[in-house]
């Protein structure tokens, strides 16, 4: 369920070589440390990799960041479960030069893969307490949406598109990955903090299981536009739908017309009960929560 983790810790006693800011290559820990520059050229730190998760050195402070998941399995299209969560913290945690549990948390995703058309989805989108959803494109090609502001990031996307795209990968089915980017302030700074505050946190069953939450009531909570079936309305339904749906006859109607009004509101109120795509409004839920289930007992 995990994809990517950013955690950081003090490193005490490091080789006086980090603090030169010289332009040079440093063998430590297993390491090459390769120099990190900014604009004008001076070395502000160090960085290597650990197949693909970076680690980066300011001063005694070392940064670990990337997809855990990729780490563990190579991509993030397959379903990544808690058991081997704990496998790939410890795998990491062996080639460290830190321990890794006792690292503060910056930032920490999760998400799940899902069976699903992605446009049929994320086009239902309207808001997330007032907070619109933006499109995600690749080559010209909108590929999903995402919901974000400055301490988090919701995003529901095409895997299929986006692995052919970016790792030409052929995936079979019709995948959708449904993830929740949050920083520290975002898990804690609020009323129920989640108390995600290290990664030793996120090896908690019972905080494994606030996260997964948190997923799946950040997806129920974004309003979206109501799954109707069309095929079956006669054409009175349908204009009741379509003057009802629109404003500016919907306001005159109110206004001079107004015992009408109240009366054909009343039909166009059961007229949506009746043809209601009730299947298809439960069934992303469903199946983010069947894996998130099943991530959480495996």
């Amino acid at each position: 369920m995990y994809d990517t983790i950013k955690s950081k810790t003090i490193i005490d006693n490091l080789p006086k070589v980090f603090f030169a800011n010289k332009l040079q290559n440093v063998d430590w820990a297993g390491f090459l440390w390769r120099p990190i520059q900014n604009k004008k050229a001076n070395v502000i730190g160090f960085q290597s990799e650990l197949q693909n998760i970076h680690l980066k050195l300011y001063g005694s402070e070392l940064q670990i960041e990337n997809s855990l998941q990729k780490f563990f399995m190579g991509n993030n299209y397959q379903d990544f479960t808690f058991t081997q969560v704990l496998t790939a913290l410890d795998t990491l945690n062996n080639h460290l030069p830190v321990n890794i549990y006792k690292t503060s948390l910056s930032r920490a995703d999760v998400g799940v893969v899902i069976n699903h058309d992605t446009i049929k989805e994320t086009d239902r989108w309207i808001d997330y307490k007032s907070t619109l959803p933006i499109p995600m494109i690749k080559g010209n090609v909108i590929y999903g949406k995402e919901i974000r502001k400055t301490n988090y990031k919701f995003k529901a996307y095409n895997k299929t598109f986006e692995a052919k795209k970016t790792a030409d990968v052929k995936l079979e089915e019709q995948l959708m990955r449904v993830e929740l980017k949050g920083n520290y302030r975002y898990f804690n700074n609020r009323a129920n903090p989640l108390g995600i505050y290290s990664v030793q946190d996120l090896i908690d069953p019972i905080k494994y299981n606030l996260l997964a939450n948190e997923l799946l009531n950040f997806y129920a909570n974004i309003n979206k536009k109501t799954n109707l079936d069309f095929s079956n309305w006669s054409a009175k339904e349908t204009r009741l739908y379509g003057y009802m749906n629109y404003a500016d006859s919907a306001q005159a109607m109110k206004l001079h017309h107004k015992e009408t009004h109240k009366k054909e509101r009343g039909q166009y109120l059961k007229l949506l009960s009746k043809y209601k795509d009730a299947e298809q409004e439960r069934s992303v839920l469903n199946k983010l929560k069947a894996k998130v289930d099943f991530s959480i007992r495996n």
